[in-house]
């Protein structure tokens, strides 16, 4: 992977990663649970982890499986880079009804 290929990688994930900041299905609202310690969604997951990195790509994709989803991260950066919520990728009925109307309107 040569330099201008990172570069673009850092870019998208930098963007999506603010899309989901600003999800308001993430916002931690009043009445709320605190978010999971990353420890216990690593056991949660079923992540096996080799040395002290967490790859955050793969552990999103265990716990979308872990739901019962069969899209993985990658999937889920492309659907809110184009304009997806998270609460409707979660619901895999509304996620392939706005695939189909993205679909539609390229």
């Amino acid at each position: 992977m040569n330099g201008s290929d990172r570069e673009q990688k850092r870019v998208r994930l930098k963007q999506f990663l603010k899309i989901l900041s600003e999800d308001p299905t993430l916002l931690n609202q009043d009445g709320q649970k605190e978010m999971r310690p990353l420890s216990e969604l690593l056991i949660v997951s079923g992540y096996r982890q080799c040395d002290e990195t967490v790859d955050m790509s793969q552990l999103l994709s265990l716990l979308l499986r872990k739901v019962g989803l069969t899209s993985g991260s990658e999937d889920m950066m492309e659907y809110m880079m184009n304009g997806g919520k998270v609460e409707d990728f979660m619901n895999p009925v509304d996620h392939a009804i706005h695939r189909l109307d993205f679909e539609d309107s390229v």
